[in-house]
């Protein structure tokens, strides 16, 4: 038995036993890192031409990219090719909190800005720090200037926010906005990259497959 097979992978491409087709599939997808960008950046770009912003606006629309990023985060955990089990732990723990605090967000708003800033700033940190691992350890191919920038961006976001976490509402809009906007464009610059990837390695093994033995 392989050491990939003994760690819960199948074949060469590291990809985990005894999950459905789909699950396996959807992991590298680029529409799963489409959708991703695309939600990001319509969340940034609603924060930031929404009138007069409350707490309650800004609690909410976090909520559901935190939703969002931990459902993504879940579904390379469980399937994403090329990781090892300590990230792949690493990676689903951080999309299940993401899940839980989106939830809280969404049932009920945090009312203090202190608050929404320390747990921003938290996270951006950690998950920054999480995909900046993944570029340089398991790098996925088109992906990975993606991860690099994203990461990059997150614990420079997250830094500044725990740096000093006393932000106005003004500045906190700002910041997640520009957060959320850069991260959606680096998304959907990534997902059109793997699907030329994708398109470029399937029509590759269309025109490698042996030609039909002609008729006797």
């Amino acid at each position: 038995m392989s050491d990939e097979q003994y760690a819960g992978f199948d074949g060469p491409e590291g990809r985990p036993t005894g999950l459905p087709t789909a699950i396996s599939v959807l992991a590298d997808h680029w529409g799963l890192v489409m959708a991703y960008g695309l939600v990001s950046l319509g969340l940034g770009i609603t924060l930031a031409v929404w009138p007069d912003e409350t707490l309650t606006v800004v609690a909410v629309l976090i909520g559901v990219q935190f939703l969002v990023s931990g459902v993504v985060r879940i579904i390379g955990a469980l399937a994403s090719s090329g990781l090892d089990t300590s990230l792949r732990l690493v990676l689903g723990l951080t999309g299940a909190i993401a899940l839980i605090v989106g939830l809280l967000c969404l049932r009920d708003p945090l009312q203090t800005l202190l608050a929404i800033t320390l747990i921003l700033g938290v996270w951006w940190l950690v998950s920054g720090v999480i995909d900046l691992v993944r570029a340089v350890v398991a790098p996925v191919p088109e992906r990975r200037a993606w991860d690099l920038f994203s990461g990059g961006i997150s614990v420079l976001a997250g830094g500044f926010l725990l740096v000093d976490p006393h932000l106005s509402l003004g500045v906190l809009v700002f910041v997640t906005s520009v957060w959320l906007i850069l991260t959606g464009l680096l998304g959907v610059v990534a997902a059109l990259r793997l699907r030329a990837r994708r398109s470029r390695e399937s029509t590759g093994t269309t025109s490698a497959s042996p030609p039909p033995a002609p008729a006797l």
